[in-house]
């Protein structure tokens, strides 16, 4: 196993198996918008798609908002399976139009249960 894979899973035990699994089923997105090349991360969740900005340490999931947010995780699976992805190279690369963008990011982030 990869040295920084094994960081990964040596910090965040009670995660990684999750979010290996999750990289594994090919949940993780790697969303690049052109022209400009924007780039977003998305994990397919178990009830919906989470915005993933690694580079903030933010996830658009509940757990995030409550449980990392008051420091009682350290992160959420959602952000360890996009370091994960980012480190093994395991992921869907999916190219849209800049005008996609703005519509994406609504549902990702101002999601809303019907």
């Amino acid at each position: 196993m990869n040295t920084d894979l094994s960081k990964l899973e040596k910090e965040n035990p009670e995660l990684f198996q999750e979010a290996y699994e999750t990289v594994k089923a090919k949940r993780v997105k790697k969303y690049v918008f052109k022209p400009g090349d924007r780039v977003r991360w998305v994990v397919v969740g178990k009830t919906r798609d989470y915005l993933v900005l690694p580079e903030a340490g933010y996830c658009s999931c509940e757990d995030f908002f409550f449980r990392v947010m008051s420091h009682e995780k350290p992160m959420c699976y959602h952000l360890l399976a996009v370091k994960i992805a980012q480190i093994t190279e395991i992921y869907t690369v999916i190219e849209e139009t800049i005008e996609w963008h703005e519509r994406l990011m609504n549902e990702w982030v101002f999601y809303e249960k019907a």
